[in-house]
């Protein structure tokens, strides 16, 4: 997608038709619908019957995937992105900010939008939640599942690579209660190993703010707090995984508790590298998707 000058916003991508094959116009649609005592927002672009589900990570939304919605929506897939319970514009709720809740909200969602074997493609802690929603009894099986640069448990232990050490984790907490602006640059400008445009790092950060503070960090409790591993063995559907080399240990981890799982690991990037190297990740995606 070109570059933005200024303050855009990826709002004002809403208005731009992107192109597809032989000048088909792919819009993307603003949306929200209600889901329970929620109502949940979206982007949606595209149509078909491939229909491919974003799900965000920690206080971010639906516009992180921005690199996506023109590639796949022009390769005929549909694209769907969503701002998770008290995220970006979706409703806020005192209770109920949890992943097994976030879990509970996406399989409403697509039991809403009619969406019964969707690609689910989850990101950091966007990851949890997705191993939420596979755990659940009522679940619509995914066709495929891709897990980028998420762990499945909070805090680091002998026998597994990922997470944070309890010191990390109550840093993080603090500094989310100290002074939220700061805390949220700091952690957009994390997120990246290359210099990215200024309108960018802007906007990752004013959609991270739209988030509660209280939500942020009950969400960052129950990702310290829980451990989600056990559900890796249950996965059972073709899956994808994707890091950065820099946390290749956790990918080739997870790959190995995933029966048949692939890896991806992409050089030079950091943690939102799909937004930072979106050729090499969208190839990769593209290439497990293959033909239906």
């Amino acid at each position: 997608m070109g570059k933005m000058a200024g303050s855009a916003s990826f709002a004002a991508v809403m208005l731009v038709l992107l192109s597809g094959p032989a000048g088909a116009q792919q819009p993307i649609k603003d949306a929200s619908t209600q889901i329970g005592d929620i109502r949940m927002h979206y982007l949606d672009s595209g149509s078909g019957d491939r229909p491919l589900v974003f799900v965000p990570g920690l206080t971010m939304t639906a516009s992180v995937w921005q690199e996506q919605f023109p590639y796949f929506a022009a390769r005929g897939f549909r694209v769907i992105a969503i701002d998770p319970r008290s995220h970006g514009a979706t409703s806020r709720t005192d209770g109920g900010n949890t992943y097994h809740q976030q879990a509970a909200d996406l399989h409403a969602f697509l039991q809403k939008m009619k969406i019964d074997h969707p690609t689910l493609i989850g990101w950091s802690e966007g990851v949890a939640a997705l191993l939420e929603y596979f755990a659940g009894a009522e679940s619509y099986r995914p066709d495929r599942l891709v897990l980028v640069d998420g762990a499945p448990a909070g805090l680091s232990e002998k026998d597994y690579p990922g997470g944070l050490t309890l010191q990390q984790a109550r840093e993080a907490g603090l500094a989310m209660q100290d002074d939220r602006p700061k805390a949220a640059a700091a952690l957009v400008r994390s997120m990246f190993k290359s210099p990215m445009p200024g309108w960018l790092i802007e906007q990752l950060i004013a959609g991270s703010q739209k988030t509660p503070t209280s939500t942020a960090v009950a969400l960052l409790f129950d990702l310290i707090t829980g451990d989600r591993r056990q559900v890796l063995a249950q996965i059972d559907v073709p899956t994808l995984i994707v890091v950065p080399q820099e946390r290749q240990i956790l990918g080739e981890y997870l790959q190995g508790k995933i029966a048949g799982a692939q890896l991806k690991v992409i050089p030079a990037a950091g943690h939102a590298l799909f937004l930072e190297k979106p050729q090499a990740f969208n190839q990769a995606l593209e290439d497990f998707l293959g033909n239906k």
